[in-house]
This record gives C-alpha cells, sequence and structure tokens, in this order.
C-alpha cells in the first residue's frame, strides 16, 4: 500500500509538470505568433506611407510634394528594434519600379524562423532617390515633371529598377 501512495503521487506530479510545460509552450508560441503579426501589419503600414506618397506626388503633378515626417516613418526606432533581436523591418526599404512597389524585408532567422519580404504597389515607374538637403528633408517625396523623388538617406531608402 505505501509504494502504490508513492507511484500515484509520482505520476500526478509529472501529470502536473506536462501540463505546466505545455501551458508555457503555448503561451510563448501565441505571444511570438503576436509579436510576428505585430510586426507584419507595422511593415504593411510604412509601405502603404511610401506607396501612397509616390501615388500622391504622382497624381498631383509637377512641384507637388509630400514631406513624411519622422514621426511616421521613424527609421531610428526601426533600427534599433532590429538591433535588439533582429526581427524588425531590414533597412533599407527598397522602391522596385520595375516591379511597382514598396519591398519591406523581416528576417526572422534568429529566432528559427525564415527571412520574408511585403510589398505595396504604387502608380509610377519612375521612381529615384537622392539625398537629403535642407531645401528637401528626409524622407520627402517630389514630383518633378519627369520623376518622382525621394530624397532619403540610402541606409534607410533605397531604389531598383
Amino acid at each position: 500500500m505505501k509504494g502504490q501512495v508513492s507511484i500515484e503521487v509520482a505520476l500526478m506530479a509529472g501529470m502536473a509538470i506536462l501540463v505546466i510545460v505545455s501551458l508555457v509552450n503555448i503561451n510563448f508560441e501565441r505571444l511570438h505568433m503576436a509579436r510576428e503579426l505585430g510586426e507584419a501589419g507595422e511593415a504593411k503600414m510604412i509601405g502603404t506611407i511610401i506607396a501612397e506618397a509616390i501615388n500622391n506626388a504622382y497624381a498631383n503633378g509637377e512641384g507637388f510634394q509630400v514631406y513624411l515626417s519622422p514621426e511616421q516613418l521613424n527609421f531610428t526606432r526601426l533600427g534599433e528594434v532590429e538591433k535588439m533581436g533582429g526581427l524588425a523591418i531590414m533597412l533599407p526599404i527598397t522602391i522596385n519600379n520595375s516591379a511597382r512597389e514598396v519591398v519591406i524585408k523581416k528576417n526572422t532567422s534568429k529566432t528559427g524562423g525564415k527571412a520574408w519580404s511585403m510589398a505595396v504597389s504604387f502608380i509610377p515607374n519612375n521612381v529615384i532617390r537622392m539625398d537629403p538637403s535642407n531645401d528637401y528633408p528626409e524622407v520627402t517625396v517630389r514630383n518633378n515633371g519627369t520623376n518622382i523623388i525621394i530624397y532619403a538617406d540610402d541606409t534607410h531608402i533605397d531604389t531598383v529598377s
């Protein structure tokens, strides 16, 4: 009788440990997925902001410009998040003229994930990047009549044909 009670206690303790470990694992997976979805949403929002600025500059014609404030595109925060865990948006954000897309990449390989990218479409195919200046601070999108120019540091936004 004494040995039977010990086996039952050991089995109950083992079952309790399995249940607790399972609950912790489920919560960790949910937390990880919530973080991934939040960052994917953030990437989509940033891509949408840039694509809308490009489309507005294009649609409104020569001389029209849109300034995106640091509150809208906070490259400093994006870079800091990437340094903390490698889970955030990878800079530079790419403007792909041939596909007419703003491409935002994310690498989650440090946490066992993979690299993925998100693309937001825009209308024109003549987008170029130039360095910011006093007249056109980072990030300003301007229509000069020939091209849509994005004034941004090449470590933040880059263009490809």
